[in-house]
């Protein structure tokens, strides 16, 4: 068994000796005073945190700055040919203008996660299976939630006596969010020959109804801690006049930290023009306010880059690293079209390997998230999967080859103790588009794992015996 396994079957242990009754009744009201809920729902659902060796880690920390590389090496290429990178990514005018944005502070993915399945060895002295799937790379959420859990875990007693035999690592990610966005402050303020605020306003924006508007309230509390005044808006209450972006006449904002996602900006804003007139684009445009991310960052969300990695057509682009960690650690993804391509060193007709091989094929809508639009071929009818082909020949999709889904069991607590299986991705997450720190874990009772769909999260602890 792996020390990963020894630790998880020592914390069990300790678990069972526990008034688990009490232990859960206990951590509910901890979630409720902490604001730890998605929506109405609880947003953690077990009773135990996932553990990680560190050198599993650092493993798995490697091959995600390297595949980062190779995204950010293809993004920028392609930014170079804007005719090419419209057809690629099937970019309307609007998101075609956003994305001539400049990056004022370098690259746009300030803060962002790259979901991954994680299937350990048996021992340290051979890799894992590891498969990036996506990369969610426009402000994602779910920081703040696995912060304040891993608080709640390490006050449990069976983590404080699992403490006395393990060595337990974590990191305070809310304190890295607000570190990041002063960085990117910084770095856009020295870029377009601003003055800097000594401490900047912040506003953290997005639709007013989201469920993880709990999540901002325990962002902001980091960010007021470090002296910054915070605001939670709609973009609606975004006013931009004399050069200065506002919340109201009393807020002055010179970090908007973007929670809306570009896409969904959008859809509201081109209802009522084209959305490039609203204040929030015109302040960016104008260099009167830094936001983090910015709005090109939706080239490097768009699925259809992601799929272009391991495209036999773009491999000359790629270092011979970035190219093999690319085969290794990214499932074989291509946009959906009429076309031949490249699988396993044979050419295939594409739609006609989709329609043959259902059981082995995932596909993907290019700009949702959250799991929408998503279609596992192994859980649909040959009917279904046909309908949902032609939907993806008509709208932009990509299709992936399925990857073995890594399975853990789980402490819950209904009516007594129970050990539970759930699919477990481990979602390293993202600074500055290079530097990884740290990750988010959800879990799931099928092979689509999300927690606004039911799923739950659990924060992430590297452990090592003393």
């Amino acid at each position: 068994m792996s020390p990963t396994g020894i630790a998880l079957e020592r914390y069990n242990e300790l678990l069972t000796r526990r008034d688990v009754a009490g232990l859960w009744q206990e951590f509910q009201v901890q979630m409720q005073e902490n604001m730890l809920f998605f929506g109405e729902r609880p947003v953690c659902n077990v009773l135990r945190p996932h553990f990680l060796h560190p050198q599993e880690f650092d493993y798995i920390a490697r091959a995600a700055e390297t595949v980062l590389g190779a995204i950010h090496r293809l993004y920028q290429a392609l930014s170079l040919k804007p005719l090419e990178l419209q057809r690629l990514l099937h970019l309307s005018e609007v998101e075609q203008a956003l994305t001539e944005l400049p990056d004022y502070y370098g690259r746009p993915d300030a803060s962002a996660r790259i979901d991954a399945f994680w299937l350990p060895s048996e021992g340290l002295d051979a890799p894992g299976q590891l498969y990036f799937l996506e990369y969610n790379s426009d402000s994602p959420g779910g920081l703040a939630f696995g912060d304040v859990l891993t608080e709640l875990f390490l006050a449990q007693r069976p983590m404080q006596e699992f403490a006395q035999e393990y060595r337990i690592q974590s990191v305070p990610v809310r304190q890295q969010v607000y570190a990041t966005l002063l960085d990117c402050y910084r770095d856009w303020a020295r870029a377009v020959g601003k003055g800097q605020a000594a401490v900047p306003n912040i506003a953290i924006v997005d639709w007013r109804e989201v469920r993880t508007r709990n999540e901002f309230v325990l962002l902001a509390r980091v960010f007021e801690r470090g002296g910054s005044r915070v605001v939670i808006c709609d973009p609606d209450e975004l006013e931009y006049q004399d050069g200065r972006l506002r919340v109201g006449a009393d807020f002055p904002v010179d970090i908007v930290y973007k929670r809306v996602v570009v896409n969904e900006f959008i859809e509201k804003f081109s209802g009522e023009g084209d959305g490039l007139e609203h204040p929030l684009v015109q302040a960016a445009k104008d260099q009167a306010v830094c936001v983090v991310n910015g709005f090109n960052v939706q080239l490097l969300y768009n699925k259809a880059l992601f799929a272009l990695l391991g495209d036999e057509a773009y491999a000359g682009l790629l270092t011979a690293e970035e190219l093999a960690a690319v085969r290794r650690h990214v499932p074989w993804s291509r946009l959906v079209q009429e076309r031949r391509t490249e699988l396993a060193g044979r050419e295939v007709d594409l739609v006609e390997l989709i329609l043959t091989h259902k059981d082995d094929l995932v596909l993907k809508p290019i700009r949702q998230y959250g799991g929408s639009g998503v279609v596992l071929g192994w859980e649909t009818g040959q009917q279904e999967w046909e309908a949902a082909l032609r939907v993806a020949l008509e709208q932009p999709h990509i299709v992936q080859r399925r990857v073995p889904t890594p399975r853990a069991y789980f402490p819950i607590y209904q009516d007594g103790l129970h050990f539970v299986s759930r699919t477990v991705d481990v979602d390293p997450y993202v600074w500055r588009g290079t530097r990884i720190s740290h990750a988010g874990v959800r879990l799931g009772t099928g092979d689509l794992l999300n927690v606004s769909a039911g799923g739950s999260a659990t924060p992430l602890f590297l452990v090592e015996k003393h």
